[in-house]
């Protein structure tokens, strides 16, 4: 009796001839070489898009908070919440009640639109919350307004539809605000000070505290610069990386050809802005 053979199957590889191996050492070095090169490239890459992302978000803050300035002033008689009282000096600033406290919470609802991501100190406004009354809080945003606008001219220079400067489109009215270092031990915890949210056309001395404590406020924050915004809404590039480097001088040809009151009238050492037609103040000064 003849016996029955079934037929004996056979995987795919074995009827082509195919053995199974694993991947060698060689291999695996390739690929991790590869996936090393792909990383080298892409991070950077990555790192600008951050950068780029932060900026605008940086940008868009400018616009808000000039937003509403314009409410404020449009609704308080072309003033701006100035920092001073008219006929007040510099020095008497209420650090208590800094000018961005008088845009809560009608004008400006959030309080974190006052920082930059790229400000290492913006956790500051987040901690604070809507404890405005702190006087720590002056210091807290990451932007301030033009010291020269919030108190010349006894303070009236902050009447804006009284007084206009002759290029408002060219004229500093907020930009990033620095230092973006911590100076001394008892600031390293609690961040530096930043003259109670004003931007002053000097290296950024305090006044409230006096000494060497207190660092030029001007900062390379986005890389090339800051971001500045000017009395006419607009919002420019300053870059401050050679300004930084450069000792602050009383006259600049260009800048004096910009219309600068500083160059023309006052002769103060001051920030020279003028490569990328930006002034501290342009036109005439009022006296009262």
């Amino acid at each position: 009796m003849a016996r029955l053979r079934l037929p004996i199957k056979r995987s795919s590889s074995a009827r082509r001839g195919v053995k199974r191996r694993g991947a060698t050492l060689l291999e695996l070095l390739v690929v991790i070489s590869m996936i090393g090169m792909l990383i080298t490239i892409l991070i950077p890459s990555l790192s600008r898009s951050i950068d780029l992302a932060n900026d605008t978000i940086c940008k868009h803050n400018l616009r808000e908070i000039y937003s509403s300035l314009e409410m404020y002033r449009t609704e308080n008689d072309g003033w701006l919440p100035v920092a001073a009282k008219p006929e007040s000096s510099i020095q008497a600033v209420n650090k208590t009640m800094p000018w961005f406290v008088s845009l809560f919470p009608h004008y400006l609802p959030n309080p974190m639109l006052l920082t930059c991501p790229e400000d290492p100190f913006s956790y500051r406004m987040a901690t604070a919350g809507v404890q405005l009354s702190d006087p720590k809080v002056a210091d807290y945003p990451s932007y301030g307004l033009n010291s020269f606008i919030m108190t010349a001219g006894g303070g009236f220079l902050a009447n804006t539809d009284r007084h206009r400067p002759s290029r408002p489109h060219d004229t500093i009215l907020a930009g990033d605000l620095g230092p973006d270092d911590a100076v001394g031990r008892a600031r390293a915890a609690s961040g530096p000070s930043r003259n109670s949210s004003l931007i002053t056309w000097d290296n950024g001395f305090d006044p409230f505290i006096g000494g060497d404590e207190s660092l030029p406020w001007v900062t390379r924050r986005h890389g090339h610069g800051i971001n500045v915004l000017t009395l006419g809404g607009g919002i420019r590039d300053a870059r401050t990386s050679k300004i930084m480097k450069q000792p602050m001088r009383r006259y600049y040809d260009d800048c004096a050809a910009g219309q600068c009151a500083f160059c023309k009238k006052f002769r103060i050492p001051h920030y020279n802005f003028a490569n990328d037609h930006l002034y501290w103040w342009t036109g005439t000064v009022p006296s009262e």
